[in-house]
């Protein structure tokens, strides 16, 4: 069986592009909510079928039609969408959360793992769905990839520079340092990927040990001080 032909970006923003008529964007907003909620209650693109979604949001199997060509298409555009979110969500917590612009390394590192934490238990059932599907020629997983590189450009920078600051090191000694905060992250990223993919095991991410034990990991990783 030929697998589905991957998704350009072009065919993601033509079916998020506004409806000309606004009961049309309703449908549309009430598909994707629909979408994301079987799709979190299952993790598997597999057991969702455009008939669940159509009736849950209270639209129609024409519709449906008329915004994606297939079920695969909806979940790229409904990923997609959750990518943004966090991104903007991320973005504005960077802005204005006074644990970022502190300067100390151990509450900006604290921070990181909260931020994470909260978005795999946001996503659980998208990033697990994705993961499932790993083998595609373009994989969605990718799409989370991606969303995380743009993350990284915002949260790396103001640990690095605390760490350097803490350390009294040179600016000189800024790359290295950055080199351990990705490695460091990476573990932390790694682990919860596994757990999305294992729950239940050891570690959940329902469970509230979970973010106090990722946060020693992280800080010991980085030579940082911890409680």
């Amino acid at each position: 069986m030929t697998p589905p032909q991957p998704r350009s970006r072009a065919a993601v923003e033509s079916a998020l592009a506004v409806p000309r008529q606004a009961r049309s964007q309703i449908g549309l907003e009430k598909m994707l909510q629909a979408g994301r909620e079987l799709i979190e209650a299952s993790g598997n693109l597999d057991d969702l079928s455009i008939t669940d979604i159509v009736e849950r949001s209270g639209t129609s199997i024409g519709a449906f039609y008329r915004r994606f060509d297939s079920k695969d298409m909806f979940f790229d555009v409904v990923l997609d969408r959750a990518m943004t979110e966090g991104r903007n969500r991320i973005r504005d917590m960077v802005a204005s959360e006074p644990e970022w612009r502190s300067g100390d390394a151990r509450k900006v590192a604290d921070a990181i793992v909260e931020m994470y934490v909260q978005s795999f238990r946001r996503n659980r059932g998208l990033f697990h769905a994705s993961l499932l599907r790993v083998s595609r020629p373009r994989t969605t997983w990718d799409v989370v990839k991606e969303a995380n590189r743009d993350v990284l450009t915002l949260i790396v920078p103001p640990l690095v520079a605390a760490i350097v600051k803490e350390r009294g090191a040179r600016k000189a000694d800024a790359p290295p340092i950055e080199f351990e905060v990705q490695a460091a992250l990476q573990l932390i990223l790694g682990m919860l990927v596994n757990i999305v993919l294992n729950d239940p095991g050891p570690l959940s991410l329902t469970s509230r040990r979970l973010t106090p034990w990722l946060k020693t990991q992280f800080c010991r990783c980085l030579i940082l001080g911890t409680p």
